[in-house]
């Protein structure tokens, strides 16, 4: 409010275009409030779910390189992923290998790799995880 020469007070002249703004913001703030808390109750927290994705099996110097794709279909961050790869033939396991991911974002995935002596192509490979921390 602003006074004016007689002492009165009069409000500021606020233009439509201003109305219409103020609108389409309160909209907009009050959709993406609705939108947090639906997701937020709807979809509970869930464990980390970590799945693999072989992306590669390349040559390393004497041995070879699996790199892969560490994916969490949890709603929970993992930190610390401990992964093992194995590769197994007809007589049993041949070798292992392990890495540890720093990182898996929920719903999120990062990248890898495992060194291996033998070549992972001739035989069976398998990665799982064998356990993660809290961040």
């Amino acid at each position: 409010m602003t006074p004016s020469k007689g002492g009165e007070h009069h409000l500021p002249n606020t233009s439509p275009l201003e109305w219409v703004v103020a609108g389409l913001s309160l909209l907009l703030v009050l959709g993406v409030a609705a939108f947090l808390l639906r997701d937020a109750f709807s979809n509970p927290p869930s464990p980390p779910r970590i799945t693999f994705q072989v992306d590669s099996v390349v040559r390393a110097g004497n041995g070879w390189l699996v790199e892969f794709r560490a994916h969490n279909r949890g709603r929970t961050t993992a930190a610390g992923v401990e992964v093992e790869g194995e590769i197994t033939g007809d007589t049993g396991s041949v070798e292992t290998s392990a890495v540890t991911i720093d990182y898996v974002p929920a719903q999120g995935n990062t990248g890898a790799g495992l060194y291996f002596s033998e070549d992972p192509r001739r035989y069976r490979l398998e990665l799982r995880p064998k356990g993660y921390d809290r961040p």
